[in-house]
């Protein structure tokens, strides 16, 4: 019941802010990031909540996926201390994001479509293959949290996102599966939860264990 009512308000929501520009609501809700864990290393997911004043849903979780977090870090015998974890943040350029569009279909299917510039974190990396490999793999995260979210948000089979990628360094000598700069429309294949490169990422990204 609790996911049934969950959902009704996004799609109450994403009716409203559609009918007027203007009208926003703010409300809790959740979000997903990617960390990667001290003992064994592998990245793992996280849901993180941020209060949201909405416009368009996933837009505005893009705020929250792509923010450094605030993260407890205790010490022993020493004062803790707040973290960043975010594997999307943890660089001073960071992933730049700009919404595309959005739309809302009469089968009850959302559309979204970002563009994300990996330009500025390329160049904060470098050149060397170790720099670009770090960049293709931030790309792969940044589509798994946001398709996550997306499935959180509107469950399987209810949207689809497009993601453009701008400044994409050469993947000349790189491991694991390939990035591409995709398109913000059709003819363009937006991503969604059966997407096989979807899957792909998320196999091989995410660790076993989480």
């Amino acid at each position: 019941m609790k996911q049934h009512i969950h959902r009704f308000f996004f799609a109450a929501l994403f009716l409203a802010s559609s009918q007027t520009a203007q009208a926003t609501v703010s409300e809790y809700a959740e979000f997903y990031i990617p960390y990667q864990r001290l003992q064994s290393e592998e990245i793992c997911l996280q849901k993180q909540v941020m209060e949201a004043e909405f416009g368009i849903p996933l837009a505005s979780m893009m705020t929250g996926i792509f923010s450094p977090t605030r993260t407890l870090h205790q010490r022993l015998g020493m004062e803790s201390e707040w973290k960043n974890i975010n594997l999307l943040a943890d660089s001073t350029a960071g992933i730049a994001w700009d919404l595309s569009f959005d739309r809302y279909n009469e089968n009850g299917v959302y559309d979204y479509s970002f563009t994300l510039d990996l330009g500025p974190l390329a160049a904060e990396l470098g050149d060397a293959t170790e720099a670009r490999q770090k960049v293709a793999d931030r790309a792969k995260l940044a589509i798994i949290a946001i398709i996550k979210t997306a499935e959180s948000m509107h469950r399987a089979g209810r949207f689809r996102v497009w993601v453009h990628f701008e400044n994409l360094p050469s993947q000349d000598g790189l491991t694991g599966s390939t990035v591409y700069s995709g398109k913000n429309d059709w003819p363009g294949w937006p991503y969604t939860s059966s997407s096989p490169l979807y899957q792909a990422y998320v196999k091989e990204m995410i660790g076993k264990g989480c």
